[in-house]
């Protein structure tokens, strides 16, 4: 993304830091940086308020669980203290009639809780105090529910969510793919992420070497999370339960995965990780990046941009662009594989996110001010900007990973879809 006016703006600086604008996301224009200072909006409702999120369109009922993953064989790069990695992930799959445990939390209790006291402070979204409850919001997902098993093995898809996100806010482009019969693994980067809650209630937050390393490194430290949540996939589909506290795994999902089709996407930074992750890793036949850059300040994300890929590759961006930094047209011109970049007229940088859905309706009910809602998420009417995302995000992986035709969807514009407009 290019961050080349952060520094001649110190209230961007300011909002950018906790939520992880700062490394990826695209500088905004003089009217939207006055608005994000605004004061925080008191709130004067009895109740709080609690964000829903929309159901998928797929024709398939959803199921969820977590996985806690522990690699003996790496040290943690950010507390060095503790001997492995350890991570959590969330798998979202098509499930079969069945009895499950209820339906998922978006996020679990105490992360939900840290988020919130974020996003009531300038550095976050200027939340009325105690407006919302962020625990409270349900997805529509069925925790455990067994396997809607098909012939062959489901497709997969990796998720890595931006700097300092919780995996929970891809609920809802996961839920709409495993709805479609994808199995969508999302991964929470320990100690990058604001916070990561393993199971017993144990929260690891944020660590400062987080906010000081380079770019590159946190790259490269999120390229290995994912080539090792993929060797954890080769162990799930070999019958094996790669979970550290060996909880139950829902029925159907042992030897349940297609991995000869795996796709990968990313918000921001994760989309930044997407592109190195296929580069490193031929295991991943097709990438999304969702408004994540190719460098910032005079970096790149990696290796990536200099050698490119060889396999299909997407670019969704806000209308604010991430094409500006010098990394751009270098990454560009070495993709030879299938490449398309579109942007999303009037999107902002978490307009990818669960709080597209979200944050309007925290701002109509008066618990934000409006101008950090248009900071966060433009000005685009949030069905539409969930309806393009899904879409476009369904049709480039239907194509690339089950082969299916997109109807000429990436060929150029379309009246049927006036946000998008192609660019490069």
């Amino acid at each position: 993304m290019d961050n080349h006016d952060q520094s001649r703006n110190p209230t961007r600086r300011r909002v950018a830091g906790a939520l992880g604008l700062a490394l990826l996301a695209p500088a905004v224009g003089a009217t939207t940086a006055r608005a994000a200072t605004a004061p925080r909006v008191p709130w004067r409702g009895r109740e709080p308020l609690t964000p829903a999120l929309p159901a998928p369109t797929g024709p398939y009922r959803v199921g969820t669980t977590s996985m806690h993953l522990v690699d003996g064989a790496r040290r943690d790069p950010w507390v060095p203290s503790r001997r492995r990695r350890e991570l959590m992930v969330s798998l979202w799959y098509p499930a079969r009639p069945g009895r499950g445990t209820g339906v998922a939390p978006q996020l679990p209790a105490r992360t939900a809780a840290r988020f919130g006291a974020l996003a009531e402070t300038e550095q976050g979204f200027s939340v009325g105090a105690g407006a919302v409850d962020w625990a409270a919001t349900r997805t529509h997902s069925a925790v455990g529910a067994p396997v809607l098993r098909q012939r062959g093995g489901l497709p997969v898809v990796l998720y890595s969510p931006g700097k300092d996100m919780p995996r929970g806010f891809g609920t809802v482009l996961a839920e709409d793919l495993a709805s479609r019969g994808y199995a969508v693994v999302a991964v929470d980067h320990t100690y990058e992420s604001l916070a990561v809650e393993f199971p017993g209630g144990r929260l690891e937050e944020k660590q400062p070497a987080t906010e000081t390393r380079v770019l590159r490194a946190l790259v490269d430290v999120r390229v290995a999370d994912v080539r090792f949540v993929l060797d954890c996939l080769e162990v799930l589909n070999a019958g094996g339960t790669p979970d550290a506290s060996r909880r139950p795994l829902p029925a159907g999902l042992a030897r349940g995965l297609d991995l000869s089709a795996i796709g990968m996407f990313g918000h921001s930074l994760g989309g930044a990780t997407t592109a190195q992750v296929m580069h490193d890793d031929h295991r991943v036949v097709a990438g999304a990046n969702l408004d994540g850059g190719t460098g910032a300040g005079a970096e790149s994300v990696g290796t990536v941009v200099d050698e490119g890929l060889d396999r299909p590759f997407l670019l969704v961006s806000s209308v604010l662009g991430n094409s500006r930094h010098p990394a751009h047209a270098t990454f560009w011109q070495h993709l030879r594989g299938w490449h398309r970049n579109i942007q999303m007229l009037s999107a902002s940088h978490y307009s990818f996110t669960d709080l597209q859905a979200q944050l309007p309706r925290i701002a109509q009910a008066g618990a934000m001010p409006r101008g950090r809602l248009v900071d966060a998420v433009g000005t685009v009417a949030p069905a539409r900007s969930l309806h393009v995302q899904r879409t476009y995000l369904g049709a480039f992986l239907d194509a690339h990973l089950l082969h299916r035709p997109d109807h000429g969807l990436f060929d150029g514009p379309s009246p049927a879809f006036p946000e998008v407009q192609f660019v490069d």
